[in-house]
């Protein structure tokens, strides 16, 4: 982790953060051992914080040491909080390369899914896709989100939904969140009457928002991204019309993964930023342009499976635009024991990191 220079850190925000200063602050000496001889505590203070017998006493009168030297010391402080692995203390004031979580709740999780379609015989029903729901709810509930979820809703209805959802954030909410849970082709969203939702319209509505701007934004596209034609729809699959085979050789996966291992390849990169290209915001598709997301009765869509144990796994520091390739990595184990093939993907044009924690 780095503790670039330029932060300002006012007396205002750190007295913000001081029962969580207190919470997490449980190796002072290791602080103080980075502290003192970068200037930012004397050895008079030194001593006098270790001649406190009572931990909390020694916070205490730490903290109130650092409160006197900031703003003019806030370098000193987060180089400390840096070396002697205060992490959780440094991403709550580290301004210049997190986007702050200050909140509680953070936010909301939008989550729209669609199960039945009335065209049945068109648009298979997502059986299976309630298990996404309803670990999706669980995992960003101990994020400390609300959830919001809606079913089985119309082209019309979904684009109404992101318009009115995103219209409705205020300033205590630190980040917006939506997933898109469906049938899809190349550049759009199925809704239950068939109708595409195109991702065009969902950048137009998140960068005339007014209220989202500034705010990171995540948005998950759960579907497939075939291109459309006119069979129908392979069982177990969220595409929507397709001739193409479900099934992608061995070389094909590996070529994908190498070409994702960052998230996303210059050709991806090009084909999403067609249609995101709004600041703050990080896309995650559960597959590659013309892919397809696999799904199981049992236990949902293996993207939004693997997505969950990912993020669960680093519930403690979910670095989210850092987690892309851990996400391919667990798809694939998860696409091996269905015999099938499938690489996610993702676009970012965030300015900083976002971290979210079970323990917020």
């Amino acid at each position: 982790m780095s503790s670039e220079q330029g932060h300002h850190i006012s007396q205002e925000r750190f007295m913000q953060i001081r029962v969580d200063f207190k919470e997490h602050m449980d190796d002072i000496r290791s602080f103080l051992d980075f502290a003192v001889p970068s200037g930012l505590l004397t050895d008079r203070q030194e001593h006098e914080i270790k001649s406190k017998t009572n931990s909390d006493e020694q916070t205490r009168k730490l903290h109130d040491y650092i409160f006197k030297k900031l703003p003019y010391d806030s370098d000193k402080l987060m180089s400390a909080l840096n070396e002697s692995e205060h992490f959780k203390i440094f991403d709550l004031l580290d301004e210049v390369t997190v986007y702050p979580m200050k909140n509680k709740p953070h936010g909301r999780v939008i989550l729209i899914n669609n199960l039945k379609f009335d065209d049945g015989s068109k648009y298979n029903k997502r059986l299976g896709s309630e298990k996404d729901v309803e670990g999706i709810t669980e995992l960003f509930k101990a994020f400390n989100f609300e959830v919001r979820s809606y079913l089985n809703k119309t082209a019309e209805e979904m684009k109404d939904i992101t318009t009115k959802e995103a219209s409705e954030s205020t300033a205590s909410e630190d980040c917006f969140v939506m997933f898109f849970m469906s049938h899809g082709t190349v550049g759009n969203i199925i809704g239950t009457d068939g109708k595409e939702l195109s991702y065009s319209i969902i950048h137009t509505i998140l960068k005339e928002s007014s209220q989202l701007k500034d705010k990171p934004k995540l948005i998950y596209v759960n579907t497939c991204q075939v291109k459309p034609m006119v069979d129908n729809v392979p069982k177990g699959t969220d595409a929507s019309s397709t001739k193409e085979n479900t099934c992608r050789s061995e070389t094909q996966v590996k070529v994908d993964a190498e070409c994702s291992s960052a998230g996303e390849s210059n050709s991806e990169k090009e084909y999403i930023g067609q249609y995101f290209n709004v600041p703050d915001l990080y896309v995650t598709f559960a597959t590659v342009p013309e892919g397809i997301n696999y799904r199981t009765k049992e236990s949902g869509t293996v993207f939004i499976k693997s997505l969950i144990s990912v993020y669960e796994t680093n519930k403690d520091r979910c670095d989210i635009s850092s987690l892309s390739s851990d996400i391919n990595s667990e798809l694939s184990k998860e696409c091996k024991e269905i015999n099938m093939d499938q690489v996610s993907s993702c676009y970012s044009t965030l300015k900083r990191k976002v971290i979210l924690r079970a323990t917020d």
